[in-house]
């Protein structure tokens, strides 16, 4: 029986070499605690509702942006056929291919112990199943074929270079959270930063944190989700990458799927006091939004590159309740 330590564990491991340093490592694990709060959330507060778990867009060519021939993939534990309408929708966009990479959450599985990293240091791997979305079907695949649509260029990781206090502080964060999500989360980070990582050619990824359908409309909608405090420059609000924006603005114009922004709104970085669920649709971020763009946190990009930001004044955003 796997415990929760060890994907927790290994989910450090994976993390802490794919990325560049301490800061890198906070905002991604302070990203991974914001999406865990909401699904835990939104499942109490609208159950009749279908959750299912969202999937990366990722270009094929280095230096290409989220939409450009990309491939898109969704890895989950839930059955394969909850996924065929939403995937009609989205083969709307120029893909590359389509894949759905499957694994079974019972916990009485025995997964194997790999050294996925080449550093000496074994991840737990269940067993995948892979499935190819071609003309309307899910067809059978391989992992083979799925790592086949990028370029394998020459192997390198970055040194993990992550203090060890940081490391326990989030460990001891995540211990509160369901195993199942925990392990949905693992997985998911196992397939891109594990099986792809740096090994291959890829350009600038995007990914869609959830996907929702409406019981009451019988409609798909997608779900960001971000953890933030209040803007403290004028106009007080919540922001966005400029990128991103764009990247909502375009995906839904081409699968015509409204997406959703919600924000773990917390009272400071620091303490990070949780105050509201806050949301807002892209649509409405997009139409009020400032666009003089802002420098923005610095999220998971190198030390000195640039992250502009737009930011939509709070009024506009609701409270969840």
């Amino acid at each position: 029986m796997i415990l929760k330590e060890e994907i927790i564990d290994n989910l450090s491991i994976l993390i802490a070499n794919n990325v560049i340093g301490d800061k890198q490592y906070n905002n991604r694990f302070k990203g991974f605690v914001g999406e865990l709060d909401f699904k835990e959330f939104i499942r109490l507060n609208k159950p009749e509702n279908t959750y299912l778990d969202g999937g990366i867009f990722l270009p094929t060519k280095e230096k290409a942006f989220y939409l450009d021939k990309p491939v898109f993939f969704t890895v989950t534990s839930d059955p394969i056929d909850q996924y065929s309408d939403i995937y009609r929708q989205i083969a709307h966009v120029d893909c590359k291919a389509l894949y759905m990479l499957s694994w079974q959450s019972d916990t009485e599985k025995v997964w194997e112990s790999r050294d996925l990293l080449m550093i000496g240091k074994k991840l737990l791997v269940p067993a995948l199943t892979v499935n190819k979305y071609i003309h309307g079907n899910f067809m059978p695949s391989s992992l083979e074929e799925f790592l086949g649509e990028f370029r394998r260029i020459h192997y390198y990781h970055y040194e993990d270079k992550v203090h060890a206090e940081i490391k326990e502080k989030f460990t001891d964060i995540l211990m509160r959270f369901d195993e199942k999500d925990l392990k949905d989360l693992y997985v998911q980070r196992l397939v891109f930063d594990g099986f792809i990582g740096l090994k291959y050619e890829r350009g600038k990824p995007s990914d869609i944190d959830q996907v929702v359908r409406s019981h009451q409309k019988g409609e798909y909608y997608f779900l960001e989700v971000k953890e933030k405090d209040l803007c403290k420059r004028e106009p007080k609000g919540f922001g966005m990458d400029v990128d991103r924006v764009i990247f909502f603005d375009e995906l839904s114009n081409q699968t015509s799927i409204q997406t959703f922004y919600f924000i773990k709104q917390i009272k400071e970085q620091q303490k990070r006091e949780f105050l509201n669920w806050r949301y807002i649709s892209m649509a409405e971020f997009s139409a009020h939004c400032d666009r003089t763009a802002v420098e923005g946190g610095s999220g998971m990009r190198a030390e000195n590159s640039s992250n502009p930001t737009w930011i939509c004044p709070e009024e506009y955003f609701k409270t969840y309740r």
